[in-house]
C-alpha cells in the first residue's frame, strides 16, 4: 500500500459523505484527547452514517474518513497504517486531525496504530461489528484509552423520526394516534434496521434481511474464524433464531444435530456461539439468582437484537407474544447499556412461575417486567400473578405488565398494565 493510494482513499471519501444524515439519540461526552471512541453495535444498525454525523461537527480539526472495507484501502497491514497520517498531513494543511476509523477491526495490529494517533494529540473514532474486537476487551487493546459506545437498530422515537411522524405531549388523545400505532405495528414486525425501515417494498426489506444474515454467517462468523463447517455454522444460526424468547441448552442442540445427521464439534459450536454473541445477533440473558455461579450456569433465554431477521427468516413468524417480548428485550438492553452495572434477568419463582425481565441495578432488583401479548380471562390470573410473586420474593415494590394495546389498573398493588408503544415512548 503506497501513499497515493492512500490519498486517493482519503479524498473518495470526503467526497463520498452524504450532506444529508439522519440524526441518532445516542450522545457521546466531549471526550480527553488521550481517549478513543468505540462506536460498537449489529451491522447495518447505522454506524458508519453515525460517524458521518460526527465527522461534520469537527471544530478546529481536519477530519479524515477511511472505511476499510472499501476496495481502494482493503487489503492495508498494520504496518502500513502509519501511512494514513502521513497521507493526510501531504494532502491538507492541517496538524490536528480526527481520524474515523470505520470497521478498523478488519486490520491484524490496529490497536498500535490508533495508540500511535492518540499520543500525537489526534481524536480518534472507530467502528466494528464485533464487540469483541471493540467493546469487551478494548480497555485491554488499547491500554485503556477507549471508551466504547453501543448504537443499536433504531428505536421507536428514531424510527417515528425517520417516518416523519411528529410526536407531542398529547398523542395519546389525538386524532393521529391510530397512525402512531400503525407505525408501532410495522416497527414491531420489521424492526429498527434503517435500510429496511426506508425500504418501501416488502420484497425489499426481505432480501435486504436476507443479506444481513448471510453477511453475519459467512463473513463474520465462518471466515473470521477460519470455521470450516458452513453448514454447522448456518444451522447454528437458524436454531437459535427459531429459539428467540425460548430457553437454551447445548445438549438439546446436540440432539437436534444428531437427528439432522449434522456433523459438529462441540469446539466449532462454542466459537459460533461467542461469535453470534460478540457481533450483536444474539443475546443471552440468565435466570436470576443471589448466587453468581448458579446464574451464570441457568438457562439462557435467547434474544434477538432485530425482529426483522424473525419476521423474514424465522419459520415460525406468527407468536406475536414471542415476538413483542423480543422487542421489549431489545429496548430494556439499549436503555441499560446506558446505565453502568446493570443487568437483564428472567425470573423463576418458589412457585415455578416465570417473570420475564428483572433489572439489577448494582446489588438492587429495581423493576420487574411481564409481557403480554393481550391479557385475556384464560390468562390475566397467571401473568399477573406471577409478576406479583415475583416482586414479593425479591421485594420490588413496582411491577408493569406490558402488552401490545392493552392500558389498565389493577387491584394488585404497585403493578401497572400498559401497550409496548407507550412504554417504549418513554424516556
Amino acid at each position: 500500500m503506497d501513499a497515493e493510494t492512500v490519498k486517493r482513499a482519503i479524498v473518495k471519501f470526503e467526497e463520498s459523505i452524504p450532506k444529508e444524515t439522519f440524526e441518532r439519540e445516542m450522545r457521546i461526552p466531549e471526550m480527553p484527547f488521550d481517549k478513543a471512541v468505540a462506536i460498537v453495535g449489529p451491522r447495518r444498525a447505522g454506524k458508519t452514517y453515525y460517524l458521518y454525523n460526527t465527522y461534520k461537527k469537527q471544530a478546529g480539526r481536519k477530519p479524515i474518513f477511511i472505511n476499510f472495507e472499501d476496495n481502494l484501502i482493503k487489503g492495508i497491514g498494520d504496518k502500513e497504517l502509519n501511512i494514513i497520517p502521513q497521507a493526510s498531513t501531504e494532502l491538507f494543511e492541517a496538524k490536528d486531525f480526527s481520524f474515523f476509523l470505520d470497521e478498523i477491526q478488519i486490520v491484524e495490529g490496529w490497536e498500535s496504530f490508533a495508540i500511535s494517533l492518540l499520543n500525537s494529540h489526534h481524536k480518534v473514532y472507530a467502528t466494528g461489528s464485533n464487540s469483541r474486537t471493540l467493546s469487551k476487551d478494548i480497555a485491554t487493546a488499547l491500554r485503556g484509552k477507549a471508551l466504547p459506545f453501543l448504537l443499536l437498530p433504531l428505536s421507536f422515537t428514531e424510527f417515528l423520526k425517520m417516518k416523519s411522524f411528529e410526536l407531542d405531549k398529547r398523542m395519546q388523545y389525538s386524532g393521529r394516534l391510530p397512525s402512531l400505532k400503525r407505525l408501532f405495528q410495522e416497527y414491531l414486525i420489521h424492526g429498527g434496521f434503517p435500510e429496511i425501515a426506508l425500504a418501501k417494498e416488502l420484497e425489499l426489506k426481505n432480501r435486504l434481511a436476507n443479506n444481513y444474515f448471510d453477511t453475519i454467517i459467512y463473513k463474520d462468523t465462518i471466515e473470521r474464524n477460519k470455521i470450516t463447517n458452513a453448514k454447522l455454522a448456518t444451522n447454528t444460526a437458524k436454531y437459535l433464531l427459531n429459539l428467540y424468547a425460548n430457553t437454551f441448552s447445548i445438549a438439546a442442540y446436540e440432539n437436534y444435530l444428531k437427528s439432522n445427521k449434522t456433523p459438529y464439534s462441540l469446539e466449532d459450536i462454542y466459537t459460533i456461539l461467542g461469535t453470534l454473541k460478540d457481533i450483536y445477533f444474539i443475546s443471552y440473558v440468565k435466570q436470576y439468582s443471589k448466587s453468581y455461579k448458579k446464574s451464570e450456569f441457568s438457562k439462557a433465554k435467547i434474544y434477538l437484537f432485530d425482529t426483522a431477521y424473525i419476521t423474514f427468516l424465522a419459520s415460525e413468524t406468527t407468536d406475536m407474544g414471542r415476538i413483542l417480548e423480543n422487542l421489549v428485550f431489545i429496548e430494556l438492553f439499549r436503555r441499560q447499556n446506558t446505565l453502568e452495572n446493570t443487568g437483564i434477568y428472567y425470573h423463576q419463582t418458589k412457585n415455578g412461575k416465570e417473570c420475564d425481565f428483572i433489572i439489577k441495578n448494582n446489588s438492587k432488583i429495581t423493576h420487574a417486567i411481564q409481557v403480554c401479548y393481550r391479557l385475556t380471562q384464560k390468562n390475566r390470573e397467571r401473568e399477573i400473578h406471577a409478576l406479583s410473586e415475583t416482586m414479593k420474593e425479591l421485594g420490588i415494590k413496582q411491577g408493569i405488565i406490558l402488552t401490545h394495546d392493552q392500558e389498565e389498573k389493577t387491584q394488585k398493588t404497585g403493578i401497572s398494565i400498559k401497550p409496548v408503544w407507550k412504554w417504549l415512548l418513554e424516556t
